[in-house]
């Protein structure tokens, strides 16, 4: 039943709120900013439903390593379409996500995905993936936080899939901090599921400590850079137990 449920409840939300996003891109035409704190109250809200929906039990630990005066490019491995709802609900700030572009095919959604400040990255072609990331790095200048994956998509692997370096660019161009960010548990929530059916299970997401790679040397930005799926990979396995523990 949760599965009918949630199903159920996410199609209807986003058919029902279509007045609102217009609202909003009214709104953000005249003052982006409320825009963007309208929506995310939306969408916290929205995201909130479903994980009680379908169970998502979240631990949420090192929130206080996250910088609170300045915005962030948080950085976490990929298990899940569960990860962008726990996560985004984890953070009492804004929080905007890259998305593969691919997503522009599904009706409506993505205009909800715009009104928090997602972007859209075309892996085929270079220019427009460097376009994306000046327009993620421009976000994050304007105050507003931003979430990548840079495994590139949902892994069901043991160890994390090879980082892509491309997303760290957002953070050198607007000088912003890293926070790594490891989440145990999201896909069994789904995924992990015969038939992607919605089971009830506990999420543990880690924010681990800030790393500023500004005013490096190329090379010793490659080297810091370097650690970052390391750390994410160690506080993964050390979680792995809380997530799977009754």
């Amino acid at each position: 039943m949760r599965t009918i449920f949630a199903y159920l409840f996410a199609f209807l939300g986003i058919i029902l709120c279509t007045p609102y996003h217009l609202y909003l891109y009214l709104l953000a035409k005249k003052d982006q900013e409320k825009a963007y704190r309208h929506a995310q109250k939306l969408v916290k809200g929205f995201f909130g439903i479903v994980m009680f929906i379908c169970g998502a039990k979240c631990t949420v630990i090192g929130l206080e390593r996250v910088p609170k005066d300045q915005p962030i490019l948080f950085v976490g491995n990929h298990r899940s379409f569960f990860d962008i709802l726990c996560c985004h609900n984890a953070l009492d700030r804004p929080l905007g996500f890259m998305s593969k572009d691919g997503i522009l095919k599904v009706p409506i959604l993505p205009w909800y995905m715009k009104d928090i400040g997602c972007t859209f990255l075309d892996r085929s072609d270079l220019k427009k993936g460097l376009e994306t990331i000046m327009q993620s790095a421009d976000i994050v200048k304007s105050g507003h936080s931003m979430m990548v994956f840079p495994e590139g998509h949902r892994n069901d692997g043991e160890e994390l899939l090879p980082f892509k370096d491309g997303a760290y660019k957002i953070a050198q161009k607007a000088g912003c901090p890293i926070v790594p960010v490891s989440i145990c548990g999201t896909d069994n929530i789904m995924e992990a599921n015969k038939h992607n059916f919605i089971r009830s299970h506990k999420v543990v997401i880690e924010f681990l400590d800030p790393i500023d790679i500004n005013g490096l040397k190329p090379k010793e930005r490659k080297e810091v850079l370097e650690t970052i799926p390391a750390l994410i990979q160690k506080a993964r396995v050390k979680n792995l137990p809380l997530a799977t523990k009754k």
